[in-house]
């Protein structure tokens, strides 16, 4: 009988102390996360919104090929991906991250890492599985499961065409572009190809669709 009740006392502080290590999930507050590029995502504030930095158009239409000859073309000017990088003040166990949507989300992709900036840090991030790479619609909370320390989440998307402000090309937008692959270190004799094509194709009616970032109200993250 003293045996059974030695067990019995042991079983139940074994649970109470599995009940006490199981910490309920709470919101992080906001004044513990940062971002640099995009603050008001993180701000705790549902109702500001922040868009992600697009940089770059879509070139499409009909192009001559051959001395009679057109055919369709489509091309990415610049780069479609987009992303921004959110920090926590101290790694933390972070069980899911929810996004709360402004507008479509094109392929929207988180990874963290808990590890601190360093030569080798890029290699340290790990995928977030969870509907990766899946398009967001609607304006409702999509959650995230995490279940890892996380000190630095990097969130990527495509970005969106921006139909309403479509035009052939003219001399701003030329340059407009130019300016953006010069930024991405273009060679200089590859943009004044480029500038030269572009030309062609603006007196050719060809269309270019600025490119636009999508639109997140707030990214919240949970932990224990």
């Amino acid at each position: 009988m003293r045996m059974l009740t030695i067990l019995l006392s042991l079983l139940v502080g074994a649970i109470g102390c599995a009940m006490l290590q199981e910490a309920p999930v709470v919101e992080i507050s906001a004044s513990r996360l940062s971002c640099e590029k995009n603050p008001s995502m993180v701000d705790g504030n549902l109702a500001t919104v922040s868009n992600f930095e697009a940089s770059g158009a879509i070139r499409k239409g009909f192009e001559r090929g051959g001395i009679s000859h057109r055919q369709y073309q489509r091309e990415v000017v610049g780069s479609l991906k987009t992303e921004t990088l959110i920090k926590l003040d101290t790694p933390t166990y972070i069980d899911y991250i929810e996004v709360w949507p402004a507008s479509k989300i094109p392929n929207l992709i988180l990874d963290t890492t808990a590890e601190e900036k360093s030569p080798k840090w890029g290699l340290s991030f790990q995928s977030v599985a969870d509907k990766r790479g899946e398009d967001i619609e609607g304006t409702q909370p999509v959650r995230f499961r995490v279940q890892r320390k996380v000190l630095y989440l990097q969130v990527t998307a495509y970005a969106l065409q921006d139909s309403r402000n479509a035009a052939v090309y003219d001399e701003d937008s030329i340059a407009e572009m130019a300016a953006t692959l010069e930024k991405r270190g273009t060679h200089p004799k590859q943009i004044e190809r480029l500038q030269k094509q572009w030309r062609k194709q603006g007196r050719e009616g060809v269309i270019k669709i600025p490119l636009k970032g999508a639109a997140i109200r707030e990214i919240k993250f949970y932990g224990r």
